[in-house]
């Protein structure tokens, strides 16, 4: 069977790569990094949150993108199961965000 490919190893392609897989289906992911690097990443993952805003609302009766975290997490997302177990609340700060190691 002839691979599906997906092209960028973001939050996206990440979690179309692994929901492609999870159907049996054999797939391809490609990313530049780390052969090619960006000023926005920190490490060579998949992945990779770039911005503390990522996920934005989750609220998914007054913002679409809260509603779209509840049709991911129906449809079983890896990305927002990972999201959840980490979650903080919203306005905490932390001290080691742009650092390279937590301070806490």
């Amino acid at each position: 069977m002839t691979p599906i490919h997906i092209i960028g190893g973001g939050l996206a392609g990440s979690e179309a790569a692994w929901q492609i897989a999870q159907a049996g289906l054999p797939v391809v992911l490609h990313e530049m990094r780390p052969v090619r690097k960006t000023d926005a990443h920190q490490t060579e993952g998949l992945a990779e949150l770039v911005c503390s805003n990522s996920f934005r609302s989750d609220d998914s009766e007054q913002n679409a993108v809260g509603l779209i975290h509840h049709e991911l997490r129906q449809l079983g997302s890896l990305i927002m199961s990972c999201a959840d177990a980490h979650q903080v609340p919203a306005a905490v700060h932390l001290p080691w965000i742009g650092t390279d190691s937590p301070t806490l």
